[in-house]
């Protein structure tokens, strides 16, 4: 009798310890994990599970810590994408309100009868006219990114000279501008430059931005663009430079993202979105866009010779 309480007592003993173990071994981080899982579904994504024992499950809690960071990480940028997307319609909005009214009060002029000649009535029209110019440009943008958030920007390449194509679109621009408001001037680091492929349509859309981009932040009049084109061994480089008064350094690595605007005051009309479209269509060139300050604001457009 002696001998078999003795193993029974043995095996209670046994049973305990391994039962303890247990509990610390596999309950009390599998318990981490749940309540860590119920802090998530609760909506608290700072506290993270503190365990130290086996090394399975430490790396399994570490696991999960890393996935929290992660969705928090998810959570607080989508939060800001969705603060400055709010942030760029209600200011496109603002600023479709200024020519709106402009329209407005001028078309009334002309039915009233304010403008009583001729020449006011088409003083009128005229301003009315260019107030229209100036909406189709923000509803512009508008489409522009609600192309490129649905994916539905199309692109159709085709082998171009970079050089002759940026030569035809100063031409086009310098006939309309005003040289006491933007002058521009070319420089072509080769006769004959390597042909890329590229987008006929896109490239003048981000040369549209850029200069939009220069006319309103330069703080210069008038406003002096130098455009060099040249190739390396690798790249055809197109290099734009306003000679205006720069970005400030801490925001030079913000500028290609969505809806970042340097004049945070809204100063300017602006979306927020120019630089990132530019971006954008450089990604789908398999190309890359580089800023710096350098004499003014450059921004250097980096295209592959071979795609």
């Amino acid at each position: 009798m002696c001998r078999g309480a003795v193993a029974i007592a043995v095996l209670l003993l046994l049973a305990a310890f391994f039962t303890r173990r247990m509990n610390r071994v596999v309950l009390e981080p599998v318990e981490l994990l749940v309540d860590g899982a119920k802090r998530i579904q609760d909506g608290n994504m700072e506290e993270e599970i503190d365990y130290q024992g086996e090394a399975e499950f430490e790396r399994v809690c570490q696991s999960f810590n890393d996935m929290q960071r992660t969705i928090l990480k998810n959570q607080k940028q989508r939060e800001k994408n969705e603060k400055a997307r709010t942030d760029m319609v209600t200011g496109i909005s603002h600023d479709l309100r200024t020519p709106l009214t402009s329209i407005q009060g001028y078309i009334k002029g002309v039915l009233d009868g304010v403008a009583d000649t001729k020449e006011r009535q088409e003083k009128y029209l005229k301003t009315a006219y260019d107030s229209t110019r100036e909406m189709n440009v923000l509803l512009q943008k508008l489409f522009e990114f609600s192309r490129i958030e649905s994916g539905q920007m199309p692109f159709h390449m085709v082998r171009a000279d970079l050089a002759e194509f940026t030569s035809v679109y100063i031409a086009q621009k310098e006939e309309m501008a005003d040289p006491e408001n933007v002058t521009f001037s070319l420089k072509v680091g080769q006769e004959a430059m390597p042909e890329i492929n590229m987008d006929v349509e896109q490239i003048p859309r981000i040369f549209d931005n850029l200069l939009e981009n220069s006319m309103k932040y330069a703080g210069t009049r008038p406003v002096e663009i130098e455009i060099s084109v040249f190739a390396t061994e690798t790249e055809v480089v197109l290099e734009w430079n306003d000679h205006g008064n720069g970005v400030s350094e801490d925001k030079l690595p913000h500028i290609f993202e969505r809806f970042y605007r340097c004049d945070e005051a809204r100063k300017e009309k602006g979306s927020g979105v120019g630089l990132y479209v530019v971006n954008y269509i450089m990604e789908q060139h398999h190309g890359r866009v580089e800023a710096e300050n350098d004499g003014g604001f450059k921004i250097r457009l980096l295209f592959p010779k071979e795609d």
